[in-house]
């Protein structure tokens, strides 16, 4: 099964650029599963500002 986080969270993230490939999607908490991956809500997540 594979972990992904959740992409809008992604998209309006501090990090968004950033390889976050090492983090422990494994670990985090589950937001939906359709069988094959489950989605997770980051921990690491830092909203971006508005200018």
């Amino acid at each position: 099964m594979t972990h992904q986080p959740k992409g809008g969270m992604c998209a309006t993230c501090v990090h968004a650029h950033r390889d976050c490939s090492h983090l422990a999607f494994s670990t985090m908490p589950r937001l939906s599963n359709d069988g094959q991956t489950v989605i997770v809500r980051c921990t690491d997540f830092q909203r971006r500002t508005r200018q």
